[in-house]
């Protein structure tokens, strides 16, 4: 396994100062976290999709939120989605595997990549 480094989405430090150069969403970025944001994204992605999941942000103690994707037609088929910055850039990856599911700016693909995870063996959950 390549060696890459990584940020998860977590602790927000230090104090935020908005400048002319930041983007509109820095005051929120700052005060939820990114990849708080970036789950609440795929969230509403997942919900509005015609794909056979649900899911939802569940807080944890001792870490970064997660985002719980559940198969409807199979209830015991589920993965947890965690938000991490790899080389640079936020994607979306399995909290057991560190698989990545999809670049945070390519966020309208990952429920086909999520079904496809939790079909297992290309069962079709349409």
């Amino acid at each position: 396994m390549m060696a890459r480094e990584t940020e998860k989405a977590g602790a927000i430090t230090g104090p935020m100062e908005s400048g002319a150069d930041d983007p509109p969403n820095a005051r929120l970025n700052h005060a939820v976290g990114a990849g708080r944001l970036h789950l609440a994204a795929l969230d509403a992605v997942l919900t509005h999709s015609e794909d056979a999941l649900s899911c939802g942000l569940v807080s944890q103690a001792d870490g970064p939120p997660v985002l719980l994707v559940v198969s409807r037609s199979d209830r015991a088929r589920s993965v947890i989605v965690g938000c991490e910055r790899v080389d640079g850039v936020w994607w979306f990856v399995r909290t057991d595997s560190d698989e990545r599911v999809a670049p945070v700016d390519e966020v309208e693909s990952a429920p086909a990549v999520l079904v496809g995870m939790l079909a297992g063996r290309g069962d079709d959950l349409r």
